[in-house]
């Protein structure tokens, strides 16, 4: 795969107190430019990761772009002297919704950069970056800006995700908000490799590649730890993403959700169904697939990420500029 070189640009935070937000454009050069795919990574990664996907977009001719979430990546590597460590969100009790506005700053941006004329946008999220898609899917002075959304390898129902966020903000109170919490990181994945014989890494959960696991594992930039505030931020996404207030606010644009059986973020394929069936009976246009056996990481399974990036461009295509 060619070395992509994406334009990068810098944008002030909602968060205030100076922080700033690290963006990335990756434009194509394909004749036909159909319109812009907005990535939102997941937790305890960045943008760079999806750069094969990237490409295969840009050959497509969607152009793409993406931010390193705060505490995350070039973000993080920005700010990092300035006192903000990686799994930090900036502190605020509402910095979930302060996320959310980041996201669509990003999206202006691109709308700046790329124009909107003839071109359909459309809002990519994995893992986490599925939960912060879905809370800007159900948000009305959000949503309508995008045309289409992808929720990849996203989360089921959790109820006990209050509990989660009650812990995380007491934590913030008491041990600080900067802090790592390793009884938060133990309560939310200790579990995920309980169906896999002789885990090596304890992120096995991630891919069958294990060139895949050996690279994440080793790279500074992912798997970390979140501190107390990002556990808040994170469980006050799934919280609100989940709502019954989330699920009344869904607008009249297409979702698509893939997923694989062998993933426990999505509860082995059960959670994520869950979720399609509360779309459906919330009016949604929603499209669901299951690529079967594979896990939480489906453009790192190698026997299924070509299919599924064709897969994706194949929904691209199909959605209508609204």
């Amino acid at each position: 795969m060619a070395q992509l070189k994406p334009q990068r640009m810098g944008f002030v935070s909602s968060i205030g107190g100076g922080y700033k937000i690290v963006g990335f454009f990756y434009p194509s050069s394909a004749p036909e430019i159909k319109g812009v795919v907005q990535i939102c990574h997941g937790m305890a990664e960045y943008l760079a990761r999806f750069e094969y996907m990237i490409e295969k977009l840009n050959d497509a001719g969607y152009h793409v772009c993406g931010m390193d979430m705060p505490g995350h990546g070039a973000t993080y590597e920005l700010n990092k002297e300035a006192g903000y460590p990686k799994g930090y969100f900036g502190g605020a009790p509402n910095a979930w919704q302060i996320l959310l506005t980041d996201i669509m700053g990003m999206h202006e941006y691109a709308v700046e950069r790329f124009g909107k004329e003839g071109l359909k946008y459309i809002l990519y999220g994995h893992s986490m970056g599925s939960f912060v898609a879905r809370s800007v899917f159900s948000t009305p002075r959000y949503n309508k800006q995008f045309d289409g959304y992808v929720f990849s390898s996203t989360m089921g129902p959790k109820p006990e995700v209050g509990f989660g966020k009650f812990l995380s903000s007491v934590a913030c109170v008491f041990g600080g908000k900067k802090k790592k919490n390793n009884l938060l990181t133990g309560i939310a994945f200790g579990s995920y490799n309980k169906h896999i014989r002789n885990p090596k890494t304890g992120l096995e959960w991630l891919s069958t590649d294990d060139e895949a696991v050996r690279k994440y594992h080793e790279d500074p930039m992912c798997g970390f730890r979140f501190t107390s505030d990002g556990f808040r931020t994170l469980f006050s996404l799934i919280g609100f993403m989940q709502s019954n207030q989330a699920y009344a606010q869904i607008p009249d644009r297409p979702c698509y959700l893939p997923y694989g059986t062998e993933d426990p973020v999505g509860n082995y394929g059960k959670g994520v169904e869950q979720v399609v069936e509360k779309l459906k009976a919330a009016g949604a246009n929603v499209k669901s697939k299951s690529y079967g056996p594979v896990r939480h990481e489906i453009i790192n399974e190698p026997s299924m990420r070509d299919e599924y990036i064709s897969d994706l461009i194949e929904y691209f295509d199909s959605v209508p500029l609204a």
